[in-house]
């Protein structure tokens, strides 16, 4: 074999070796059930957002922690879009019934009040984007969001949660015209050993399926928490908010 053949070889084996390794997507948002198509009325909005995140997650890679004080980035293991988009997606799937594990999902199908959770136009959950403020929201804060992967997958996750309406007084002084009135506000904290992984996902990406449908599950008690404190404030907010357009 010649020398020039030899430096060739070796360059395509180089070349394989620096390969980069694929990137990996995990969502929040719970799977879409197959359904016949059919019409839903949604008169009423609930908009979901601002969700806000820790600076430290907002990001796409995925931040593990490592120990009691160490993180770690991965930079091929990747959300599908901006986290707090995903959260407040997620939020919505679960608020207007998306299905969760047998036995845990939602306990009726639908909002109260005949409501309709919505992140927004684009979906971001930023509030930024609707056209009129709402005047029922839901708005998020996302304190903890703590991914483990060693030595079992785990997440320990803690998130604010705060149902606020424009109020309805119209005596509000010039101060408190059109500020949102606090409805219900309450920390979910969530965590601890993650599910069982999808049997359909590659043996390598097991733990980071495990951690995702982990912290989507504690979403999905954030609108657990959400829906019942809608149905146990309808009298009050009949009193003191702006109906729901």
């Amino acid at each position: 074999m010649t020398t020039s053949r030899l430096v060739m070889l070796a360059a395509v084996a180089a070349v394989a070796g620096c390969a980069a390794p694929p990137d990996h997507f995990h969502t929040l948002r719970p799977a879409a059930a197959p359904v016949p198509a059919s019409t839903r009325e949604a008169p009423r909005l609930l908009a979901v957002g601002p969700v806000t995140v820790p600076d430290a997650l907002a990001r796409d890679e995925w931040v593990i922690r490592t120990g009691d004080t160490g993180a770690m980035v991965y930079d091929h293991q990747l959300w599908t879009q901006g986290l707090g988009a995903d959260v407040a997606q997620a939020l919505v799937d679960y608020l207007n019934c998306a299905p969760g594990p047998a036995g845990t999902g939602p306990g009726q199908c639908g909002l109260p009040d005949n409501l309709w959770a919505d992140a927004g136009p684009t979906g971001s959950g930023s509030g930024a984007d609707l056209d009129h403020p709402a005047a029922l929201r839901v708005r998020v804060q996302v304190l903890r969001f703590d991914s483990i992967l060693a030595p079992a997958p785990a997440v320990a996750d803690r998130l604010r949660w705060t149902i606020e309406c424009l109020p309805s007084d119209a005596a509000a002084g010039s101060v408190d015209a059109g500020r949102y009135r606090v409805v219900r506000s309450a920390v979910r904290d969530a965590g601890g050993a993650a599910p069982a992984a999808n049997a359909g996902v590659d043996e390598s990406q097991r733990r980071f399926d495990q951690v995702a449908r982990a912290h989507s599950e504690s979403v999905r008690a954030v609108a657990m928490d959400v829906m019942r404190a809608l149905a146990d404030s309808a009298a009050e907010r009949a009193q003191s908010c702006i109906a729901p357009r």
